[in-house]
């Protein structure tokens, strides 16, 4: 190339003459197939370049690489070179770099061609022999023969020289005319003068001589800078590989020299192209060393650019630092492209492609910290994105950027841009020089990122030498190399780079589309080489890049890294690599973290990565793999090999030599063992690694400020560098606005986190409950908010969006047929948009989404809606839907028919498949071409799930996700199995490459015409600590799998890592309290001792245990339920120790085997089924003598002692983990040994030692440890062997006396509680040895700490009860006697203690034990004599009120316990209860009576002082509970049988009630408030079938109104009346109306005025509530109604009644009938109702005979009450006393009495039914009722009515009123009776005929007059009839009155009759009712 020529030739160089049309340059132009590529790739369309032409891939010239191809083609070229000479020379390859190179021609002018140098004053080296070598270069170049050929040179070689003489000093002279030689010289043939004249330029350039401007030119255009044509100069002296190797190495030395300089900086084009030959260097080389050198070279090169940046960088950091002014100016304006603002506002940028704005969102540039990246909001990306994803525009960044040179100063350097105009922003002077050196590394690194991604020929891909392949390596090197050693250019928020707009963004965000896409098409190679360096660069991003490129790093893991090990066909090496990356991240506890926040917990994540990490790592350790002995020392070997060496994967300053000599095909080196378990062994590793980082993450220490202190900002923890020059940001800036970006940032908030895991899990489960059972899930899916209603479209939405449900699942349930389903079904397919698709393609889109059912009903609904909705979007495709619908189901059958295995026969043709669619476009043919190209399309490339493809190509593997349509890239990327051949691996990978692209491009234009934002995720930086727990709570169980798989190894070494990997695993499980895996771990740690079968027990082992032991140390606090598993083991060790010390096997059992016979209470630990059994039970026992050696070593016993020693140490909840945890081994023990004479107690005797290293504990520790030991000490106290109980009951004894000793604190109970267990032996034990022993420990207790006893009196007392109750006189009479001592040597204590109320609870057992009455007597007496000793206590607050004490007296100096109750409560109550106790249930006659007078006595003597609440009590507790057997038998009779019950009521009962009037009486004032209790309690025994109790009770009721009639006020006359009002109310026999069965209902009705008869249950309108029955004794007020008169069903005493009464409930039993229920209408129903039939004799059931028995004993009962009123209301006092009001209520009761039993009497046609019906033995009538009633109603109101007091004429009114009507009435009654048949009814009426008219002719005169009208008739009626001799002299005074009043006549000298010829039978007021009990008067 001349040097007139500008350096950047244009691109019509290519014009080739006819010999190069084999040569294999193509041609570049625009390739995309795709419409949208240009915004597609983010690239002006010369980028790509066009594969096509033919090529001869024989050549060996390789074009340099190909920038950026488009997957759609999928050509393959190989990369060649393009080297710049003449015509036979292969070309330039500059655009190969050169990103944007104009078609016509490049001029030099304007902003894109710009020189620019530093001051024109150049400062350089004055010394001559500075530059003396260019004399001497000068002078060998004029000595030359070229010289001398070529005047030119000679010519301007000479005029050099004679400058240099004439100005003495090169370095003074024009450059250019020293450049115009060597340019010349380098151009010549010879090679040594070539090699001269270049190593010439190079020094030159050394010195930075050519940094002075060019002259202008004639044409005043600026010519470019030298150093620029010094190097377009260095670089034409390359010919391509024909060059001789000398120049080779002299061409790469002069460059590196002038790249390396760091005087005068090249920027630029220049740059470019210096790396770019020494990169052709590298490639087409022949020479070894020469590649070498130039590899070396470009790794220097490309060093140097970064490390300037990174020094650029710290300066402006610094700078901005100082500054902070500055930092607000650069909050403006710097900022990230496309920030999420941009769509808050909707601000189009057309420079920006928006299809995947994700990438344009994680802008973040810093290392992974504080800060978060925000996500994108658009289409999920996969590998293939990154082929169409240009985030960052970068049209105006060329590599034929002009060479800008820079000095680097110590002032801040000044630059020239000439042509250019300021930015309408002001940036300093720094700012736009930073950009130069940023703008650098860019070119660089995208050069390097683009020849990676070059496609390679299959004999390249196979060929490593090939320089295809050399090339693809050596950038993948290169672009580690830069990320290993520059990773802050990368994190740094100042490296910032502008394009196009003046927007800056950050150096990662330019640079990321290229990095993605360079390994996203080598992360899958095949090649081993390029597969573990793509590993390396990928390791580089996740570590250090992974905020920048969340969604980056997530795509690769799944799916190149994941998919790898998911592949089974994958192969090893692989796998093995990938394994090591996640082994790196295994060790670096950030990086796990955060990805767990930011995918696992994140729900627009594509999987749970951390989680995937650790099952894949659990999966391929628990893989079989046989090895011998052998191999596994080879891997041994290998690894410490490699530990030892450093390779270019951790070193990173060279990558490995590249030359064709050290490059070997790749092919794997026989190790000496299987690949599978180095695989097997780095997974184990990594495990464990990860649980390494897990626990050092969890316990770092919290920074003070975690958003401020920033200073760790390296994630990684073993690989922290510091300094600038290496990798790292010593001091990040904060993390804020100034950061350089403005992505929201999001807090490490662990509770919100959490709750996104929870939601995520939870979204997770929904799905799969889908997928199960799609109706329920759906339902779930909603209620838990996931779809947002229950709207069809939303749920399409979701259904259509969601990669994890199951397709099979979504096509049943789309298919269903009922209107919810099919709405769902039509918003699913409408959300699918078909315009402008292609028939095929939209199937195949629409069969995607689901899996098509197999009915046909189901395709029948599927194909109606795809053919509409394809038609609405293409209503041009087909003349109707119809065509559309017919066509869908025609191309399924043909899939079917092409495709299926299960077809038989011949499959479809295309004739078949046209004839099959003839006439379906509307009657006419759709074109045969048209069908034809359906049919071959469908029968090469089947309509399959990808999910389904993908299952089947990942065969066989368990773990296999279902993916997205996009997600089969990675894997088909993966490369084949070994056994296939490469280029069929290869040809698939492209296809499927291809194929997806085409899915992916249709997908993105769908979304993007849809676009939805979906819920912006940010990246969170980790920084709580409490993240660990959640990680390894949702990972543990792989984890174990893992870990318990290799613990059986018998590799000691691999023994000890899976021990350390379980040790983790607890310590975790503990620090988060993760119960399930601790107990996983711990158990499994545990069956790892072995110790279950120690004649087995080998090394490892013991390992295991000693490990157990160590955590047992390390993690007691956190143990928990695991104490079981630690605490089993050391018993079991502990039995190991002494069966190898000689002990025979059979004395020590084995806790695991638990003797037969024994129940066993509590589940043992599982022990692994398959463990041998002893064969013989003899002690022939074989163990490994150094195992048993070793568990009695030193170690082990002060580890096991240390264990028990430090439970001190534990925490108050350990402790009480730790006791539990050793109470179950300990019951295990002792149930293990049976009935042994000497049993197991290794545990019990370890918790009474532990017992006392934490006596020291504070009190409520040890109240919660003694609730655990004290139920221990109570069950093993019961055991059935008493050797047992015996050891228990003297360490228990033993304890408490240790116990005492320590005082304690009034209000405490302590001592009560730790002697509790005694009490429970004695109990439960039916054993008299342990009674007694029991006895004698505390008998031992009380004479050795008496004094230090405190609440433990209670627990004393509750054991002599206990033993108070035993049928054994010696326990009786040693507890009897002990507890006499206490209470005649300790009362005092024992009251201040509080157990006052124990002791008398003693005693009361004492007296009730019937066994031995003479102690019953001792106690009862005790029990009466301790009311006065108490009240003399002075410890007794009663005792200074009762006047036995002075307060000056004081009782003992001990504390009393505090007490919440009255005194009355505290020290009356138990006495008087006691006695209570002894009366109700007691057995013993003697002592009941005894009891029940010490009551009353004690109650009379001191309940003056009582106040009115405790009174209260009493009633409620005590006085009223005596008679409660009145109210329920069944309460008695759980006490008393029969025969004691009847006993019981006629002595104690009635004897009680007599006592309760007295009391009433005696305490009147204070009782007179309970009157109304009193009368309900008379009530109730009145109401009884018990003839005597009845009659005592209205005795009582008698005795309390006569005894307190002077003291009753109105209001207790009330209440007495209101009592009697309830008690007439229920004894009235209502049921007598509804007794008979049969009667017409006018009966009923007359009854009560219903026509319905009555049930029984249903009380009358007139009755009270419960008129049914008196259920034989059930009477009470009817306020309380649960003494069964409703018909509550209750047994009842027999009394009158001969069997048990029960409830009569309904009409069933009410009429028992014979005959057959008419309850259908279909028979025949011809009886007549005539009641004249002849009716059978009625058999009375026992059920009717106890229901009339009921009726019958009312009607008694009415008697007695009529009687009760007579003798109590005409007593003189009460009569004197009793308002009038009053006594008129009562009397209105007696006269519905009498009218109730006047109207039975009239109803003959009832009293004959009941008398047939067998209700009595003769007609019942209610004449005594009746008649007895009358007469006591007239008698007392006669006597008011003549009383005269001022009360009773008060209400005379009102006696006349009630008086005067019923008199009327009697006597006409009377008159009405038939002397024949009424006889008994005359003679019981006629005494109350003769008190009325004798009443009536005693009336005052006016009242006489008033009257005589409605007596006169009535005694002319009299007179008609048969008078006796007392009616006669009655009636005779009354007409005598009348004539006297009317008439006037005189009473004088008329005979009268004389009183005393009175009729023998008296008047029933003055006699009882006769035979009250039988029935025969009736």
């Amino acid at each position: 190339m001349a040097d007139t020529e500008p350096p950047s030739a244009p691109r019509e160089e290519v014009d080739r003459s006819p010999e190069d049309t084999s040569s294999p340059v193509p041609e570049e132009e625009d390739s995309d197939d795709d419409g949208d590529a240009d915004t597609a790739s983010g690239q002006a369309p010369e980028d790509a370049e066009n594969a096509g032409d033919t090529e001869d891939t024989s050549s060996p010239v390789p074009e340099a690489a190909r920038e950026d191809t488009d997957a759609a083609i999928p050509a393959i070229s190989t990369p060649v070179l393009n080297v710049p000479h003449d015509d036979d020379a292969p070309r330039s390859s500059e655009h190969m770099f050169d990103h944007r190179l104009p078609i016509e021609s490049r001029p030099r002018t304007d902003s894109q061609s710009t020189a620019a140098t530093t001051a024109t004053t150049a400062t350089r080296p004055s010394t001559r022999s500075s530059l003396v070598f260019v004399v001497t270069a000068l002078e060998t170049i004029a000595a030359s023969k070229d010289a001398r050929k070529n005047k030119k040179l000679g010519d301007s070689t000479n005029a050099a020289l004679a400058a240099i003489k004439n100005e003495g000093d090169p370095a003074r002279i024009n450059p250019e005319i020293l450049f115009e030689p060597l340019q010349l010289a380098s151009e010549v043939p010879n090679v040594p003068v070539s090699i001269t004249a270049l190593d010439c330029i190079g020094k030159l350039i050394s010195y930075s001589y050519f940094s002075v401007p060019s002259e202008p030119r004639a044409d005043s255009t600026e010519a470019p800078p030298l150093i620029e044509r010094a190097i377009d100069t260095i670089c034409d002296c390359f010919q391509g590989e024909a060059t001789a190797p000398e120049v080779q190495l002299q061409i790469v030395k002069s460059l590196l020299a002038a790249i390396l300089n760091d005087k005068i900086v090249v920027h630029g084009a220049g740059l470019l192209k210096a790396v770019r030959l020494t990169y052709n260097i590298f490639l087409l080389s022949k020479s070894s060393a020469n590649q070498q050198v130039a590899q070396g070279a470009l790794t220097q090169m490309v060093g140097t650019v970064f490390e300037r940046v990174k020094a650029r960088l710290a300066a402006k950091e610094a700078r901005l630092n100082l500054s902070p002014s500055s930092l607000d100016e650069r909050n403006q304006s710097v900022e990230s492209v496309q920030q999420e603002e941009d769509h808050a506002d909707g601000a189009p940028d057309a420079k920006v492609n928006h299809e995947d704005e994700e990438d344009d969102q994680d802008t973040e540039p810093a290392e992974p910290s504080d800060k978060a990246v925000e996500q994108h909001t658009g289409p999920k990306i996969t590998l293939q994105s990154f082929e169409n994803n240009m985030s960052f525009n970068d049209d105006r960044i060329h590599d034929n950027a002009p060479t800008l040179v820079t000095r680097i100063k110590g002032k801040a350097g000044s630059r020239h841009v000439s042509g250019r105009d300021p930015s309408p922003q002001v940036h300093t002077e720094e700012e736009e020089e930073d950009e130069i050196f940023v703008k650098d590394a860019y070119l660089v690194f995208r050069a390097m990122c683009r020849l990676s991604t070059k496609s390679l020929s299959v004999d390249h891909a196979h060929d490593v030498r090939s320089q295809g392949m050399r090339s693809k390596l050596l950038s993948l090197h290169m672009i580690h190399t830069i990320l290993f050693n520059n990773i802050a250019v990368f994190v740094s928020p100042f490296a910032t780079i502008r394009s196009g707009s003046d927007e800056p963004t950050s150096f990662i965000q330019a640079v990321k589309p290229y990095l993605c896409l360079s390994l996203s098409r080598n992360g899958a190679s095949s090649v081993r080489q390029v597969f573990e360096v793509a590993c390396e660069v990928f390791w580089q991003m996740l570590k250090y890049l992974r905020i920048s490129l969340k969604k980056e790093v997530e795509v690769f893991l799944k799916e190149i890294y994941l998919a790898t090990l998911d592949k089974r066909s994958a192969p090893a090496f692989q796998k093995q690599y990938t394994l090591t990356i996640f082994g790196r991240l295994a060790a670096d506890p950030r990086a796990l973290v955060e990805i767990y926040l930011n995918y696992d917990c994140d729900r627009t994540a594509l999987d749970n990565m951390f989680q995937r990490v650790v099952e894949h790592l659990s999966r391929i350790s628990s893989n079989p793999v046989t090895i011998t002995a052998m191999q596994q020392q080879a891997y041994q070997d290998l690894r410490e090999k490699q530990a030892r060496q450093m390779d270019w994967q951790s070193r990173g300053t060279l990558p490995p030599s590249l030359t064709t000599v050290s490059m070997n095909a790749s092919h794997d080196a026989d190790h000496g063992y299987p690949q599978e378990y180095a695989m097997k062994q780095e997974s184990l590793e990594a495990l464990v690694g990860i649980l390494r980082s897990l626990v050092n993450w969890a316990q770092q220490p919290l920074p003070e400020n975690s958003k401020l202190n920033n200073t760790d900002l390296r994630p990684s923890l073993d690989d922290l560098r510091v300094s600038i020059d290496t990798r790292t940001v010593s001091e990040s800036p904060m993390i804020g606005a100034d950061s350089g970006t403005v992505t929201p940032l999001a807090e490490d908030d662990y509770s919100q986190l959490e709750k996104a895991k929870q939601r995520k899990t939870a979204l997770t489960n929904a799905n799969r409950l889908f997928n199960y059972k799609p109706k329920r899930g759906l339902k779930t899916l909603i209620a838990e908010g996931f779809i947002p209603s229950n709207s069809p479209e939303d749920i399409a939405r979701f259904l259509l969006d969601n990669d994890q449900l199951d397709k099979i699942a979504l096509g049943e349930f789309l298919g269903e047929g009922d209107p919810e389903s099919i709405a769902i079904m039509h918003a699913f397919v409408d959300l699918m948009d078909f315009t402008k698709t292609r028939f095929t393609d939209a199937l195949r889109r629409f069969l995607q989404s689901f899996r098509l059912p197999g009915e046909a009903q189901k395709i029948d609904r599927f194909m109606l809606k795809f053919a509409e909705r394809y038609i609405t979007g293409n209503p041009n495709a087909y003349a109707n839907a119809d065509t559309a619908y017919v066509l869908s189901y025609s191309v399924i059958m043909l899939n079917v028919d092409q495709h299926s295995k299960k077809m038989k026969g011949p499959r479809m043709t295309p004739a078949d498949f046209i004839k099959n669619n003839r006439g379906i476009n509307d009657n006419a043919d759709l074109p045969d071409e048209y069908l034809q190209g359906i049919y071959e399309e469908i029968s090469q490339n089947e309509i399959v799930l990808n999910t389904e493809q993908e299952a089947a190509a990942d065969k066989g593997l368990l773990n296999q996700q279902p993916a997205g349509g996009l997600s089969s890239i990675g894997q088909v990327l993966t490369g084949g199995a070994r056994d296939l051949q490469r280029e069929a691996i290869v040809q698939a990978s492209e296809a499927m490459a291809n194929k997806t692209e085409q899915l992916y491009k249709q997908l993105l234009r769908a979304q993007r015409r849809t676009t939805a934002a979906l819920p912006v995720s940010k990246f969170i930086p980790a920084s709580s600590s409490k993240h660990a727990g959640p990680m390894f709570e949702v990972t543990w169980m792989p984890i174990l799998t893992a870990l318990s798989g290799q613990a059986q190894d018998h590799n000691i070494e691999i023994v000890r890592l899976c021990i350390e990997g379980i040790k983790l695993a607890i310590r975790i499980s503990c620090l988060f309290d993760l119960d399930s895996s601790r107990q996983a771990f711990v158990a499994f740690l545990a069956r790892c001792t072995n110790l279950y079968n120690v004649s087995e027990m080998t090394v490892r082992n013991m390992e295991a245990l000693k490990a157990l032991l160590e955590i047992a140390q390390t993690e007691g606090n956190l143990l928990r339920e695991s104490w079981r598993e630690v605490l089993t083991c050391v018993s079991q060790l502990d039995r190991f120790q002494l069966i190898s010390a000689g002990i025979d096997e059979r004395a020590v059992p084995d806790v695991f085997k638990s003797n037969a016979g024994t129940p066993q209470s509590r589940k043992n630990l599982n022990v692994p089924a398959n463990r041998r059994r002893p064969t013989s039970q003899a002690s022939t026992m074989t163990f490994h003598s150094d195992v048993a050696e070793e568990s009695r070593s030193t170690d082990v016993v002060r580890g096991v002692d240390r264990i028990f020693t430090n439970s001190a140490n534990l925490s108050g909840e350990a402790i009480v983990d730790f006791v539990k945890a050793l109470v179950q081994v300990s019951w295990q023990e002792i149930q293990s040994s049976g009935q042994s004479e000497s049993p197991r107690t290794y545990s019990l005797q370890k918790l009474v030692e532990i017992s006392g290293y934490n006596m020291t504990r504070v009190r409520f520790e040890w109240t919660n440890i003694w609730q655990v030991l004290g139920a221990h000490f109570n069950e093993v106290g019961c055991h059935t062997n008493t050797n047992v109980v015996y050891f228990a009951l003297n360490s228990l004894r033993q304890l408490s006396m240790k116990f005492m000793e320590i005082e304690e604190l009034p209000g405490f109970k302590f001592q009560k509680d730790f002697l509790k267990p005694f009490e429970h032996i004695i109990n439960n034990t039916n054993v008299v040895s342990v009674k007694d022993m029991v006895l004698r420990c505390l008998i031992q207790m009380i004479q050795a700490r008496g004094e230090n006893i405190r609440s433990g009196w209670k627990t004393m007392f509750g054991v002599f009860t206990v033993a108070a109750r035993e049928p054994y006189e010696g326990i009786v009479n040693l507890a009897f006697e002990n507890v006499t001592q206490v209470y005649n040597t300790r009362f005092g204590v024992v009251i201040s203690q509080g157990a006052f109320a124990d002791l008398i609870v003693c005693l009361t057992e004492f007296s009730k034990n019937f066994k031995f009455q003479k102690k019953s007597l001792q106690a009862i007496e005790l029990l009466k004599s301790s009311v006065p000793k108490m009240l003399r206590t002075p410890e007794c607050s009663l005792s200074a009120r009762a006047g036995y004490l002075k307060d000056t007296d004081k009782g003992s100096s001990i504390p009393k316990q505090p007490s919440r109750q009255t005194q009355e409560e505290q020290f009356w109550f138990p006495v008087l209860f006691a006695f209570h106790d002894v009366l109700m249930t007691g057995e013993d006659l003697e002592v009941r009576s005894r009891a029940l007078s010490y009551l009353f006595d004690t109650l009379i003597s001191y309940g003056g002082d009582f106040p009115r609440e405790f009174w209260d009590m009493l009633w409620r507790q005590l006085l009223y509970p005596i008679f409660m057997v009145l109210k329920s038998k069944s309460e008695m009779t759980k006490v008393l049988n029969h025969e004691e019950l009847s006993v019981w009521l006629s002595t104690t009962m009635i004897q009680a009630l007599r006592n309760m009037i007295k009391l009433f009486t005696h305490f009147f004032e204070s009782l007179e408030y309970m009157l109304d209790r009193f009368l309900d309690l008379l009530a109730l025994c009145i109401c009884q079938e018990n003839d005597t109790l009845a009659r005592i009770g209205s005795n009582c009721l008698q005795q309390l109104v006569l005894q307190n009639v002077q003291k009753f006020q109105p209001d207790h006359w009330s209440q007495i009346v209101k009592a009697f009002v309830d008690l007439f109310q229920r004894t009235e026999a209502t049921a007598l109306f509804s007794a008979a069965t049969s009667g017409s209902s006018s009966h009923h009705t007359s009854v009560n005025g219903s026509g319905n008869p009555p049930e029984l249950t249903t009380p009358p309108t007139e009755g009270p509530p419960g008129e049914l029955s008196l259920q034989t004794v059930t009477e009470e007020p009817k306020l309380d109604n649960a003494l069964g008169i409703n018909g509550l069903s209750n047994p009842r005493r027999p009394s009158l009644v001969t069997s048990d009464s029960v409830s009569v409930g309904g009409g069933e039993q009410r009429m028992p009938s014979p005959l057959p229920k008419r309850q259908t209408q279909e028979l025949e129903d011809y009886r007549p109702e005539s009641q004249d039939l002849q009716q059978p004799p009625i058999v009375v059931t026992a059920a009717r005979r106890r229901f009339f028995n009921q009726i019958i004993t009312k009607c008694v009962l009415q008697l007695l009450m009529i009687e009760t009123v007579q003798e109590l209301f005409t007593n003189e006092a009460v009569y004197e006393k009793i308002p009038s009001g009053e006594l008129l209520r009562l009397m209105a009761v007696l006269k519905k009495s009498y009218h109730f039993a006047k109207r039975f009497n009239a109803n003959r046609d009832l009293r004959s039914r009941l008398f047939r019906e067998g209700f009595m033995k003769q007609p019942p009538n209610l004449l005594k009722q009746e008649s007895g009633s009358a007469s006591v109603y007239v008698s007392i109101l006669f006597r008011m009515y003549h009383d005269t007091s001022n009360d009773r004429a008060a209400s005379r009114a009102d006696t006349e009123a009630a008086l005067i009507p019923l008199c009327e009435d009697i006597i006409a009654s009377y008159i009405e009776l038939d002397e024949e048949t009424q006889q008994r009814n005359i003679v019981t009426w006629r005494p109350v005929v003769v008190t009325v008219l004798d009443g009536y002719t005693g009336l005052p005169t006016n009242d006489f007059e008033k009257n005589v009208d409605i007596f006169a008739p009535l005694v002319v009626g009299l007179l008609g009839t048969e008078m006796a001799t007392d009616v006669q002299r009655s009636v005779q005074t009354l007409v005598m009155r009348i004539f006297e009043t009317k008439m006037g006549t005189s009473r004088d000298g008329v005979r009268m009759m004389e009183p005393g010829s009175r009729s023998p039978r008296g008047s029933f007021v003055g006699s009882p009712v006769q035979r009250r009990a039988s029935k025969s008067g009736r």
